[in-house]
């Protein structure tokens, strides 16, 4: 697990060495036999923990036939388990995936083969095996799709899996068959094309199962949306009580963006083909009563919808009036056989069964009604037929029923027959027993037949019909005065006084009424009685109408502008009619009326320009808009455009996002009758405003309102209460508060909600010109494509949106755009980043990371990668909250992008990608002091250099050195803590550390830096050797020079050889390292030393040697044990090295070994055991140097050194014994001798002991045999003795007995006996021990011992 992020698993040593083990040697191919070294075919374990392995490399997966072996020795071998069989599986996946075509055409029809035996055996009971082996059979069919194209019977046995398999299991099976519906697109027009056929007919006709889903999707992906037979599958399947099922048919009906449906005469023929069939066939129908119908309701209704679809598909989109649909559907009608329309009006009838449910009814009304007033003149229609839907509960049925009963009176030639009607409903309307819907539909048909009957039977119809006003009929009576209205004057039917008391009642009603649907019934009926007549008061009319403006809502609103439409129209223009009526009547042509002047002169004065409410503001944008929209073409509206024009630039300044959406669309109505004077203003006032960041200048005076009412409140209630928001005002507030500086801050303000509110509104004025005056743009788009695109991503909602709609709508190919655009596009982003505006600087960032992120590989966009890094991780630290936001997570985009272009298959791209990009993320990211920028950095260079291979050798000078640096902030902040806590104890301090210095040898910086190393050169090392030795000298902190030591490590083990020039410079640093306070490092730092020593000169070996002898005699014991610890390490990492410097060695370990300390002895004497030479030979071939390293010690000014020097030269004197070389022996003594001479100090006494070894040691019977002058020797012990510390002298009296016992010396014993006798005779037993003189020689005489 340690390994798997830093072994390269493509290389191909790795790779057999792996296949190696897990196949053995001998099933190697030949060529590369030797590189498995032998390997033998491993256990059940070791292969079980291999496979998953192999899974990560593509190389593996590549390497025939090795692959395929695997593959059936895991799944098919003798000794294997389930957890094998599984990897084996996933292993299959990976070739599936990875593989390249050749090797897959060679090795999927035996992958196929033995996933199929797989799932066929008796281990396909294990339920995750063979849903792995379902995916691998979908993954295989997308490389290998001519495998499954021509195995229909596969197809066939994995969907009756599906009505067979567990549940578990149906999830990764249906997955497994989606992935192979593409493979199945070859059986189109072969021989197994029809057998297919039959085979999803017979699982979608199961329309409860999960194989139905498989099968619909199968058909819907295999077939166009235009093929009806897989359509009509789809239909059939909406009625199936699974919801994936339904959702998958309606996903087949709905088809995507480019699918066409099919031709309408083409489904009317073969929709109404299986439809005859299925009522032959009675099991398929559905019964309702005694009336069997071909579909169930829910399947019916989709049908007839889906045939509408196909019929309306002849409509061009920009078609927006019902009336223009209507008469291009007459016109495609018109076209089609007879024979056609009769199937689709049998098609519709064959639904209005009565026993059928009302909602199938509706649908097929609806469409029945669409046909007829298509073309009027082929209905044929049943009086009595019509009255049971006419007095139907639902009322939109209803109202389709009257309307055609309408078509047909209006185009009907026979009056009597019309007549009759009318007397059939008028017996209807004044049977008192007869049902609301009874009565609601002989009032809706009423106002359809009123003006196609006889005058008098006409006057009694529409008096009984409004008989109902006060009733609960009011929307139905207000219905059939607009259409009766509409179409004759109603003075003329009813009478002016009748004529004049309606109007009156229309009036009031809509002023006491608040209802909805009832306001744009009761002013739809208002207006259409000034179509036809003259005489009802139009100053009444019109202020009713315009009052309506105050209730909010929208609805009513465009109800309302469009009866002011029909007002100004006048008689029998094509607004007045009716829109199904448009092929029943002959419109005639719209005629200029005083009205319309009227109309828009009071609107634009007083709710444009007037002093009005917001909401009545937006209700005259609607106003107008319908005006433009109905009456363009009117002399009054093409003279009175420039004041249109006027008051649709204020619409657009509006705040109201609504009201600025729809004077954009009338601005685009009004340009496309302008001419090209007005066209070219339009064109500049909007793109001044989108493209400049302030508003005009306007003058303000006291009065000046600057805020809407509610846009900051009210003022305290103790100044007043009232709202802020004119200037006075505000600066009152200013004032109170004490800071009258306020009021440029609240003018800021303003100018800035009045920039963004015009910018709204440009946007949709601009979007909905676009549309007209698309080449007059083309000049200024380099302009305007900029910033619309930045605007896309501004954090202000409604700016989003207008932008986005606007973009949609200019740009017919936004990615050709952007390219073509793509220089301008990052120069505005670059220039407007650091905005003073935190909303642009926003946006910028937005609308950079998606640039990014969708053109990652673009050579521009790769260009200014450096530039975008250097921008963004300023961003990062905004002052704004969400533009730090924002900026995060563009950097994430510019991390995966710059990941992305900096592999190493990109060769010299990724190479000009490396360079520029990581200077700038290791000099301005890494080295930042916010910890945001430095994380964002070192992930990206750490992703980087995973992919990057070779391509970082250049870069590994300034990689390794900034990774060191930042090596201090990767350390989680809790060991701070814990190390206050634990500073009291040294144990739990060291155990710390040495935690934090695992922690950082195992950090992902160091795995960075141990990939860097490996593709150094040397020309890199020249480069980065010097800086690595500053770095050890200036870097401070734990965590960083355990880092930086690790990295010294690597470049010893890695470069070796290429190293040893610089070893030299090494030590040095790594010498100043030694001395840190740390244990960790220092032990990091010993065997970082004992590393690099391996590879140094002589010379520099030498040096380290002198270097540490120097410190072990001259520093404290810190730096003694230390220097111990450097020499054990070094002794364990390079004993090949010392052997070749054994008398460098030897005397400072022999030395050292006879130290005090416990612990620096112990790492003594590891050392001379790992020497593993004999005492004595070694010590009396290194006699001399260790004389010599002795002689120092003795002679320096530390009691320890005198202390440890005579130690050895007493073990050198026992050890050697008889061996001792003569000439040795008086130079040795004359230094032990000399070293007695300074005062008494503690230890002292192992000097004389050391002389008392090396004299009586050799064995010799006289101390002058051993070149020694005997009155000298002993002058010095009789000196000694006379000491006054009697402890000292205790231990002095031994050794000068060992010497008086060992050798024969002068009669000395008068001498010897006079310094005894004081301490061996007792003083009387009844003297009085007073005196000091006295206790103290009685202590002397307690504590003495001779020998």
């Amino acid at each position: 697990q340690k390994l798997r992020n830093t072994v390269d698993w493509e290389e191909e040593k790795v790779v057999v060495l792996l296949y190696g083990l897990f196949l053995g040697h001998d099933k190697l191919p030949n060529k590369i036999r030797s590189l498995s070294y032998g390997a033998k075919a491993g256990s059940l374990r070791l292969r079980m923990k291999l496979l998953p392995i192999l899974t990560l490399s593509t190389y593996a997966a590549n390497l025939f036939p090795l692959n395929i072996q695997v593959v059936f020795g895991a799944l098919f071998g003798e000794d294997i388990n389930r957890q094998l069989s599984l990897s084996s599986v996933q292993f299959v996946h990976k070739i599936c995936d990875s593989a390249s075509d050749q090797v897959l055409k060679t090795i999927g029809p035996m992958l196929k083969q033995g996933l199929l035996k797989s799932v066929q055996s008796a281990a396909s009971a294990d339920l995750k095996l063979s849903g792995r082996v379902y995916l691998g059979l979908g993954k295989l069919s997308t490389r290998c799709p001519s495998l499954f194209s021509s195995d229909v019977y596969l197809l066939s046995l994995l969907l009756s899996m599906l009505e067979q398999e567990d549940r578990e299991l149906i999830a990764d099976l249906k997955e497994g068959l989606f992935l192979m519906t593409e493979a199945y697109k070859a059986v189109l027009g072969t021989s197994d094309e029809e057998m297919l056929e039959e085979l999803l007919l017979k699982y979608i006709n199961k329309s409860d199962s999960t194989a139905c889903c498989v099968a619909l999707r199968f058909s819907n992906i295999l077939h166009p949306t235009s093929h009806l037979p897989s359509r009509y599958l789809c239909l059939l399947a909406l009625g199936s009580s699974m919801n994936e099922v339904v959702d998958e048919a309606r996903a087949g009906l709905r088809g995507s963006d480019n699918d066409k449906l099919p031709e309408f005469e083409a489904a009317v023929k073969y929709i109404s083909v299986c439809t005859k069939d299925r009522l032959n066939t009675p099991s398929l129908c559905y019964t309702v009563g005694t009336h069997r119908l071909p579909y169930i309701p829910v399947v019916f209704q989709e049908v007839l919808k889906f045939v509408k679809q196909c019929l309306e598909v002849t409509i061009p989109e920009h078609m927006v009036l019902k009336k223009e649909r209507f008469s291009i559907l007459r016109q495609t009608l018109s076209n089609l056989p007879g024979e056609i329309v009769s199937q689709y009006r049998e098609l519709l009838i064959s639904a209005l069964v009565p026993a059928a449910p009302g909602h199938l009814h509706l649908n097929a009304m609806e469409h029945l009604a669409q046909l007829s007033g298509a073309l009027p003149e082929t209905l044929t229609l049943s009086l009595p037929w019509c009255e049971v839907f006419l007095t139907a509960p639902l009322p939109l049925l209803r109202y389709h029923t009257a309307t055609l009963l309408g078509i047909a009176s209006t185009s009907s030639k026979d009056p009597q027959l019309v007549d009759s009607w009318g007397e059939r409903v008028l017996k209807l309307l004044n049977d008192k027993n007869g049902t609301y819907e009874t009565h609601d539909g002989c009032v809706l048909a009423a106002g359809f037949l009123t003006p196609c009957i006889s005058p008098h039977l006409a006057t009694k119809l529409f008096s009984t019909t409004i008989s109902f006003f006060n009733t609960d009929h009011l929307i139905g009576v207000c219905t059939s005065i607009s259409n009766t209205a509409s179409l004759l004057d109603l003075g003329v039917v009813i009478g002016t006084e009748s004529l004049e008391k309606l109007h009156q009642q229309l009036i009031t009603a809509i002023s006491q009424n608040k209802e909805q649907k009832s306001l744009i019934s009761l002013t739809s009926g208002l207006g259409s009685l000034h179509v036809h007549n003259t005489t009802v008061r139009l100053d009444q009319t019109l202020n009713t109408l315009l009052n309506t403006g105050r209730h909010n809502l929208l609805e009513l609103n465009f109800s309302t502008g469009k009866t002011l439409s029909l007002m100004s129209s006048g008689a029998g223009s094509p607004p007045t009619i009716p829109d199904v009526f448009v092929n029943v009547m002959k419109p005639g042509v719209t005629r200029e009326t005083q009205m319309t002047k009227d109309i828009l002169k009071k609107i634009i004065r007083e709710y444009v320009l007037g002093e009005v409410r917001e909401v009545e503001i937006q209700a005259a944008s609607i106003w107008i808009l319908s005006l433009l929209k109905y009456c363009t073409d009117t002399p009054s509206i093409k003279s009175y455009r420039s004041d249109i024009q006027h008051a649709l630039s204020v619409l657009l300044s509006n705040k109201d996002t609504l009201t600025q959406e729809i004077a954009s669309e009338a601005l685009s109505l009004l340009y496309s009758t302008a001419d090209e004077t007005t066209k070219t203003h339009l064109i500049d006032m909007l793109k001044f405003t989108l493209l400049n960041e302030t508003v005009p200048h306007k003058h303000v005076d006291m009065d000046t309102k600057i805020f809407s009412t509610e846009d900051l409140g009210k003022l305290p209630s103790s100044l007043g209460g009232g709202n802020l928001t004119t200037y006075k005002e505000l600066c009152s507030l200013a004032s109170d508060m004490g800071q009258p500086e306020m009021i440029y801050q609240f003018m800021h303000l303003s100018n800035h909600s009045s920039i963004w509110s015009d910018r709204i509104g440009a946007a949709f004025g601009v979007g909905n010109l676009v549309k007209c005056a698309g080449k007059e743009l083309e000049p200024y788009l380099a302009n305007i494509i900029p910033r619309i695109y930045r605007y896309q991503y501004d954090p202000n909602l409604k700016v989003q949106q207008s932008m986005s709609n606007i973009w949609s709508v200019m740009v017919s190919k936004p990615k050709e755009t952007v390219d073509k655009y793509l220089k301008e596009i990052i120069a505005d982003l670059k220039t407007n980043i650091h905005s003073r505006m935190w909303r642009t600087r926003e946006s910028c960032s937005n609308a950079l990371g998606d640039l990014v992120r969708t053109r990652t590989h673009d050579d521009v966009i790769l260009s200014e990668m450096p530039e975008f890094w250097l921008l963004v991780l300023k961003l990062m630290d905004d002052i704004k909250d969400s533009v730090r936001k924002s900026a995060a997570k563009t950097a994430e985009v510019l991390s995966k992008a710059s990941v992305s272009v900096c592999k190493i298959e990109h060769g010299a791209r990724g190479a000009r990608a490396i360079s520029t990009i990581l200077p700038i993320l290791l000099d301005n990211g890494i080295t930042s002091s916010l910890v945001e920028l430095q994380t964002i950095a070192i992930l990206t260079v750490m992703k980087i250099s995973e992919n990057a291979g070779k391509l970082l050798s250049p870069h590994v000078h300034v990689i390794i050195p900034a990774f060191i640096a930042a090596s201090a902030n990767i350390e989680p902040k809790a060991f701070g803590q814990v190390t206050t806590m634990v500073s009291g104890s040294t144990e739990d301090k060291d155990k710390l550390e040495a935690a934090r210095a695992a922690l950082a040898i195992s950090s992902p910086l160091v795995a960075v830096i141990d990939k860097c190393i490996r593709c150094a050169d040397d020309s890199q090392l020249e480069i980065l050797v010097p800086t690595v030795s500053s770095l050890a000298k200036s870097t401070v902190g734990l965590t960083p020079r355990i880092t930086l030591l690790h990295t010294v490590s690597l470049l010893a083990v890695y470069k070796q050889q290429d190293l040893t020039k610089w070893v030299g410079k090494l030590m040095g640093a790594m010498f100043t390292v030694l001395l840190d306070r740390s244990p960790a490092v220092r032990d990091k730092c010993a065997a970082t030393v004992a590393v690099l020593i391996r590879y140094a000169k002589p010379s520099t070996v030498d040096n380290v040697l002198d270097k540490l002898r120097g410190w072990y005699l001259e520093k404290d014991d810190t730096v003694r044990q230390l220097v111990a610890m450097v020499m054990n390490k070094i002794t364990n990492t390079a004993p090949d090295v010392l052997r070749t410097v054994h008398s460098a060695v030897v005397p400072i370990t022999l030395f050292g070994k006879h130290s005090k300390e416990e612990t620096e002895r112990a790492q003594w004497e590891m050392v001379w055991l790992e020497l593993g030479v004999s005492d004595q030979s070694v010590i009396l071939l290194y006699l001399s140097d260790i004389s010599s390293l002795c002689s120092l010690s003795l002679q320096s000014t530390s009691w320890t050194n005198r202390i440890q020097a005579a130690d050895t030269l007493g073990t050198v004197a026992t050890v050697l014994g008889p061996s001792y070389p003569p000439l040795q022996i008086p130079p040795n003594v004359d230094l032990l001798l000399a070293a007695t001479a300074a005062r008494t100090f503690p230890g002292k006494s192992a000097i004389l002991s050391a002389l008392a070894k090396t004299l009586t040691s050799p064995k010799r019977s006289k101390v002058s045999d051993l070149g020694v002058e005997e009155e000298k020797v002993v002058s010095v012990f009789l000196r000694e003795c006379r000491k006054k510390d009697s402890e000292y002298v205790s231990q002095v009296m031994r050794s000068l007995g060992d010497v008086l016992l060992g050798v024969e010396v002068t009669d000395c014993w008068e001498e010897v006996w006079d310094i005894c006798s004081a301490y061996l005779i007792p003083l009387p037993e009844d003297e009085e021990e007073e005196g000091e003189e006295k206790k103290e020689k009685r202590k002397k005489t307690e504590t003495f011992t001779i020998q």
